[in-house]
């Protein structure tokens, strides 16, 4: 054991420092095929499950956009004109109409049932509601809405 030693001390500074390189070369590359391929090759696994869901989920939005039953066109469509005396009675009372360039502004006296039937005509009448408040006022609440007309855009 003492010649193993002996040598080890007697060679070249060069001899040495390339010894431990490859020893240093040889201890990484066995770390890396016991600890780090492994975790590679799994990294890489998950990376082809990923792509793939990535591929489905984009396949599967085209079917999803689409409507169950009949779709109406916007040509099909049955346009009311736009009155604000329309949404006097069914719960709600007309309190005011304040006529803008590009639409305007309606405020409505209403019960709280009677709140999503006035979108719903809203709707039916191609306006666009650009804000709302929903306030308090006694018994029922007043419901101000700033309207802008479709055609308006």
């Amino acid at each position: 054991m003492d010649t193993v030693f002996e040598r080890w001390c007697e060679c070249r500074s060069g001899y040495r420092v390339l010894c431990w390189f490859q020893s240093i070369v040889l201890v990484v590359g066995i770390a890396w095929g016991v600890l780090l391929r492994p975790i590679n090759t799994q990294l890489a696994g998950l990376q082809r499950e990923i792509a793939h869901a990535t591929r489905t989920n984009a396949s599967l939005w085209p079917s999803a956009r689409r409507l169950p039953g009949q779709v109406i066109t916007p040509d099909e469509r049955v346009v009311t004109p736009f009155s604000p005396l329309d949404f006097q009675g069914n719960g709600s009372r007309l309190v005011h109409w304040k006529p803008l360039q590009r639409g305007g502004e309606l405020a409505l006296d209403a019960d709280w049932q009677a709140v999503p039937s006035v979108f719903s005509m809203l709707l039916e009448r191609d306006v666009l509601i650009t804000a709302f408040s929903l306030t308090p006022q006694g018994t029922t609440l007043r419901l101000r809405v700033q309207l802008e007309h479709e055609y308006a855009k």
